[in-house]
């Protein structure tokens, strides 16, 4: 009857160890979890997703790669169209640098756990046999067989601060860790986007280059006809040839250079699907000739489409007005990004996860340098243990409960300079945010100015294209009544498509100096993990 009331005793003081316990962890809990201000990035989806599969095993499926095609297996009516925003939500999906720092999150978090487990109680059990033989030359011998069991439950009440101090660092951690992840998807988010508008620019230059083969097709087709009717030299038509070999070969160039940038665009994305797709103008950089899937097949395809031949009265072929006239500026529109200097800068220091995230590492040190401090106090904790031992005649089951201080082991000279050590890595993480603050916003404004520049210099391209375009017009009609030669006639060419790749370069630029100006900024996707298009 002793017994089991000693067994039940027993069991309510272990309840009452955890509960205390317990009841320690949750006002932690209270006191840590006041609002703080986030970033636009504390609830990204891939944030959301890891938080759905704690403390569950997760599979690691390996990454499956599509075949190398060489042709699409599909009619190309078929392909599916992705804009840039289906881009990035395909990356931010399939990354798996991504999924990395969300681990990297999910194991700091685990980091708390371990922190507040000083709290939880300890339970130890012991069994024990022993045998006792006792051999002697004056006494009689004996010897003596025992069992033995020991139960112990040690809870630690308080030590006056130090588990506490390291909980905060664990969190504070955490959150470093989230900002981190953070600036990550940001980098993602910049890499597929610019590679999207190098895509875009790429076709843009096709055009440019399908056009002049066709040009250049007529051009020797006219100057051939006028060499048959002796207006023209020999040398006019070889010249002819020979830029027409020229153009076609930029066309070739220009079809590796769409094929490199979108693998460039398919690799940022990690992308992994049998099935390719094509991409689709955006908001800064919509050309006239969009219809992106024909062009694709004119890669595959290697033949621009045939010049349309005309002839005037005297039966010379000249130039069809529908090709000089379908230039890359017709139709272009550009909206520029509304917000001052001061806003950008604003922004970004409010926003930046790299930044928020050296100022969670000055809070891990600050709590780092109480937990050290706090070594020199004490903790006081309670034990309770019960054994049950029986031998040959008799037996006992003591419990004993009991509570404590502890000083443990204290080394005033160590702690000493465990402090100061302290103290130096604590001045470290704030220099580190002062410097971050410095760098961004010398970043932001080099960003800002960049991209408006971008925006000054595109409309005074517009006008030279559209100025190059009137001189080649004149210089071509000019040629054909035999007013001037035939190198003038190619240098006005020339004049014009260079104007037109430059135009495109000044687009794509722009868009580029645009992405790093929001990167810099900290801005990608909102508090519900969409992506950000307007400021």
């Amino acid at each position: 009857m002793k017994q089991n009331l000693y067994k039940n005793l027993f069991l309510y003081l272990c309840i009452s160890a955890f509960l205390t316990s317990s009841c320690v962890l949750a006002e932690d809990n209270i006191n840590q979890n006041q609002p703080q201000k986030k970033s636009v990035f504390s609830k990204l989806k891939l944030n959301k997703k890891t938080k759905t599969i704690k403390n569950k095993k997760v599979k690691i499926e390996e990454i499956n790669l599509p075949p190398v095609q060489g042709k699409p297996k599909i009619p190309f009516s078929q392909i599916k169209v992705m804009t840039i925003d289906d881009c990035v939500k395909y990356a931010l999906e399939h990354n798996p640098q991504l999924k990395v720092s969300a681990e990297r999150v999910e194991a700091a978090r685990a980091g708390i756990g371990i922190a507040r487990s000083n709290y939880a109680p300890k339970f130890s059990v012991g069994y024990n046999l022993y045998h006792k033989n006792n051999k002697a030359t004056f006494v009689e011998h004996s010897y003596d067989n025992a069992m033995g069991l020991t139960m112990r439950v040690s809870d630690t009440i308080w030590d006056f601060g130090k588990t506490t101090a390291k909980i905060k660092m664990a969190k504070y951690d955490t959150q470093a860790a989230e900002y981190d992840h953070n600036f990550e998807t940001l980098e993602v988010i910049y890499l597929v986007r610019t590679n999207y508008y190098k895509v875009l620019s790429a076709l843009a230059d096709l055009d440019i280059y399908e056009q002049n083969v066709r040009i250049q097709t007529l051009n020797y087709d006219r100057t051939k006809a006028m060499f048959d009717e002796g207006l023209k030299s020999k040398i006019d038509v070889v010249n002819a040839e020979v830029n027409l070999a020229d153009a076609k070969i930029q066309l070739v160039e220009g079809q590796n250079k769409l094929l490199n940038a979108i693998i460039a665009l398919e690799d940022s994305m990690f992308y992994q699907e049998d099935k390719p797709f094509v991409v689709t103008n955006t908001e800064n950089f919509g050309f006239l000739k969009a219809d992106y899937k024909k062009k694709m097949d004119s890669v595959n395809n290697s033949k621009p489409p045939a010049p349309v031949m005309k002839k005037n009265e005297d039966g010379l072929v000249l130039l069809s007005s529908g090709i000089e006239h379908n230039d890359i500026i017709q139709d272009y529109k550009l909206t520029p990004l509304k917000l001052t200097k001061q806003e950008a800068v604003d922004k970004a220091i409010e926003n930046r996860p790299d930044f928020l995230s050296d100022k969670m590492l000055v809070k891990v040190q600050e709590e780092s340098l109480k937990a050290i401090k706090r070594q020199y106090a004490p903790s006081i904790s309670a034990d309770l243990s019960w054994s049950y031992t029986k031998n040959e005649h008799t037996y006992s089951s003591p419990l004993q409960v009991g509570a404590g201080i502890d000083f443990g082991s204290v080394n005033p000279y160590g702690i000493h300079y465990q402090i100061k050590e302290g103290e130096n890595y604590l001045n470290i993480a704030k220099h580190n945010v002062n410097i971050a603050k410095s760098s961004i916003y010398w970043e932001v404004q080099d960003n800002y100015i960049n991209m408006r520049q971008m925006e000054r210099e595109i409309p005074l391209r517009n006008t030279k294209v559209k100025a190059t375009l009137e001189n080649f017009e004149l210089a071509d009609g000019r040629y054909s009544v035999g007013l001037n030669n035939y190198v003038e006639l190619q240098d006005a060419l020339k004049n014009y498509n260079l104007a037109q790749l430059n135009f495109v370069e000044s687009v794509l630029k722009y868009n580029i100096a645009r992405e790093a100006l929001l990167r810099s900024m900290g801005q990608g996707l909102d508090k519900d993990g969409k992506l950000i298009t307007e400021l």
